[in-house]
């Protein structure tokens, strides 16, 4: 056994103190979460907006949770917590106008509790004209999926609000059913500017579904 003189001990002692010393100073950096890297985030370039000719035969306009404008109680789509939504009813209110036109399958769905006479007025429903009430995928537990079967749909236009649920998650499904998805950024809104750029981000690279998704405008879609 080799004893240590008091000058290998102190070596040794320094040596441990310069060891605990660097665990220490690298402590903060192990303990860092993935949410301190996202202030390196840049935003990714703005996705490639297509024009558009829908197949009126196999296409169907579908107007989500566009409910509430007349109270707040009663839907999403109102000044209160969407006034986004209120903002995007001209321009969807012409995509209506022309689908009506030229004889496309129109398909409207509810939020919460609301009603056919809760929807906007400027969008208000026809007689004949299907009505869906579900949570953010308007596929489940409604006969959505019957409807566009029965009228051999295979292309959506997708509306609505909010982006993040009702578009995105109605979407997505159609998607994941064989359609293709239709998405006018100018059709789809949130209570902010992030929750619609994500939504256009994700229908555009999320697997399965871009390639199944042209994101265009309302303008740029024709008939």
């Amino acid at each position: 056994m080799i004893a240590l003189n008091t000058v290998g001990k102190g070596m040794i002692l320094a040596a441990m103190a310069a060891t605990m010393a660097l665990g220490t100073a690298a402590a903060p950096a192990a303990a860092q979460t993935i949410i301190d890297e996202w202030q390196q985030i840049k935003v990714p370039a703005a996705p490639e907006l297509k024009p558009v000719k829908a197949d009126v035969p196999t296409t169907a306009l579908l107007l989500l949770d566009f409910n509430g404008a007349q109270d707040p109680s009663k839907g999403p789509c109102n000044s209160k917590t969407k006034p986004r939504c209120l903002a995007s009813l001209p321009k969807v209110a012409k995509l209506l106008t022309e689908a009506r036109a030229k004889g496309m399958l129109v398909v409207y769905s509810l939020a919460g509790s609301g009603t056919r006479e809760d929807i906007a007025t400027v969008l208000a429903p026809k007689d004949g004209e299907a009505i869906v009430k579900s949570g953010p995928n308007k596929f489940m537990n409604t006969d959505l999926d019957k409807l566009l079967t029965a009228k051999s749909i295979k292309n959506v236009i997708v509306t609505g609000t909010a982006s993040e649920g009702a578009v995105l998650n109605t979407a997505s499904d159609a998607a994941f059913k064989g359609m293709n998805v239709i998405l006018p950024v100018d059709g789809m809104s949130s209570t902010e500017l992030y929750a619609e750029q994500y939504v256009a981000w994700h229908m555009t690279h999320a697997p399965a579904v871009s390639t199944k998704t042209t994101l265009t405008t309302i303008d740029m879609i024709s008939f």
